[in-house]
């Protein structure tokens, strides 16, 4: 099951419909077969990052059952809050 935290949904509403869009597909692809395609990488124990495109990366959560999407952030964001990982 996909679960999405409300930041996420915020986030969103300040993009352009295209970067919704996008961000939507890979979204849309972690309700499928575990892993999903795509430029997926494991931070630690079940958290993820996934990058979209050059553009953003989507921070999630995968428990063997269900995947959370935690947080969506540009890629310059995420380097300045979390280092480069």
């Amino acid at each position: 099951m996909l679960f999405v935290k409300q930041n996420v949904y915020e986030f969103l509403k300040l993009l352009t419909e295209k970067d919704r869009h996008i961000i939507g597909e890979h979204i849309s692809r972690l309700e499928g077969e575990w892993p999903p395609t795509g430029d997926l990488e494991r931070l630690y124990e079940c958290r993820y990052r996934m990058h979209v495109g050059r553009k953003f990366t989507i921070f999630l959560e995968y428990d063997g059952a269900n995947v959370t999407v935690l947080r969506v952030m540009t890629i310059q964001q995420a380097h300045k809050r979390y280092g480069r990982i």
